[in-house]
């Protein structure tokens, strides 16, 4: 049996996503609580950073004499600008002033240690549902009913908006003109990828969030600076949005959607997603999250060239393996495309399409 990739589109389901804090604080909310994906869940004080400033050089005196400059003393707090220590006497005073807001963490050496002040670390909630469970001083877990679909790669943390189709089909390119202002906060679609016009318009309008098909690798240092997340579901270059993906978006245009173009390619693998609440649905029962293995019948996207992208059904899996285009001699899959006939594709060159 082969345990191929998989890639969840689906329409309606149970979605549960913790929300936790990098260190202890205060938790907001209580189990059962209706959240907004802006509404905060849970704060913290970060640890500040630490500055060592060198009083002695700033006044012009030796290491020695510092402490009778000092203005300042240990666990003093100071703004940023403030005079730490004063050199007098001189027909130019001389100052050593704090590089930012903080609190005298240590003297000696002709040195002062600043501990800076960070600011308020809030953890939003960032998808509109129920509080189902609570981690006293780290954050909760919410729920919500609605459709999820997961990218290959992305970039550029969280976001929400309204959901805007620009493009008709799943193979059509996204074209500056139609960012029009109108769009403005939205969370922009493209069917099969966008160039660096779109990219740039799409900052000026202040998108939400982007997903398209593919992106040519070189725009992937501008998609990584844009101030929104951008979301790719099939890979680099110029690929098609997966049929399905296209038609569920499509389907849900104009409604609410959370994107997290969040990637991590290690254990506990995180995938750009796109979460869209649907709270007046009824809530689906929970669906097996088990790996299952390629079988007849299952729709699988092919993750390969010559049909990167495509969406198919497995009609047959032969037992022995086949000589493919290259010379080798692979396991393989009969795999129905519609329209383009059935096609037999080596078995590491399919993801699974759990919908």
């Amino acid at each position: 049996m082969y345990y191929p990739p998989q890639t969840q589109v689906i329409a309606l389901t149970t979605i549960t996503r913790q929300r936790y804090l990098p260190v202890p604080g205060q938790v907001l909310v209580n189990v059962g609580d209706r959240v907004e994906p802006a509404m905060p869940v849970a704060r913290a004080q970060l640890p500040g950073e630490y500055r060592i400033i060198d009083v002695a050089s700033a006044l012009g005196v030796h290491e020695s004499e510092v402490d009778k400059y000092l203005v300042k003393g240990l666990g003093q707090q100071v703004k940023k600008g403030e005079r730490i220590a004063v050199r007098r006497g001189l027909l130019f005073p001389r100052a050593c002033r704090a590089p930012a807001d903080g609190f005298i963490a240590a003297c000696g050496g002709g040195q002062v240690l600043l501990e800076t002040v960070s600011p308020v670390y809030e953890v939003p909630a960032h998808i509109r549902g129920r509080v189902v469970s609570l981690r006293p001083n780290y954050g909760v877990a919410i729920e919500t009913v609605g459709a999820l679909i997961e990218g290959v790669w992305g970039t550029g943390g969280e976001s929400f908006g309204v959901i805007k189709v620009l493009t008709e089909r799943a193979d059509e390119p996204l074209e500056a003109e139609k960012l029009t202002a109108g769009f403005e906060k939205a969370v922009i679609v493209g069917g099969l990828t966008a160039d660096r016009a779109a990219l740039e318009r799409a900052t000026e309008i202040q998108a939400r969030g982007m997903v398209l098909g593919s992106l040519d690798a070189s725009l992937r240092a501008l998609a990584t600076s844009l101030p929104f997340p951008l979301i790719v579901t099939e890979g680099m270059g110029r690929i098609p949005m997966a049929a399905p993906i296209f038609d569920l978006l499509k389907k849900l245009d104009g409604s609410e959607a959370s994107l997290s173009g969040e990637v991590s390619p290690r254990w506990g693998i995180v995938r750009p997603e796109i979460i869209i609440p649907r709270l007046g649905e009824a809530a689906p029962s929970r669906r097996d999250q088990r790996i299952s293995p390629l079988d007849i019948g299952l729709t699988v996207r092919i993750i390969g060239q010559p049909y990167q992208g495509a969406v198919g059904v497995i009609t047959e899996m032969p037992y022995w393996p086949e000589e493919i285009d290259s010379g080798a001699r692979l396991k393989v899959a009969r795999v129905d495309l519609g329209d383009e006939g059935v096609v037999s594709v080596p078995l590491a060159n399919l993801e699974l399409l759990i919908q």
